[in-house]
């Protein structure tokens, strides 16, 4: 019998071809797992999807300058 080929055999020992996970992407502005990197117009990185949240701009008072205090 041929034994099967080392691919074949991590992918059913493991589940990945090379008999080990594959490292998850980590934010360089956090330290955080993530599946989404944000970027600003000049392509800088400022956040993840696990530290940047969303608002809703009608709510920010930062949105509507010189209405701050009113």
């Amino acid at each position: 019998m041929i034994p099967d080929d080392p691919f074949i055999r991590n992918c059913e020992r493991t589940g990945y071809p090379g008999g080990r996970e594959p490292e998850s992407p980590i934010c360089p502005i956090c330290g955080a797992q993530c599946e989404t990197l944000y970027r600003d117009l000049h392509g800088e990185t400022f956040g993840c999807d696990e530290c940047v949240t969303q608002h809703d701009a009608w709510e920010m008072p930062e949105c509507f300058p010189g209405k701050e205090n009113e």
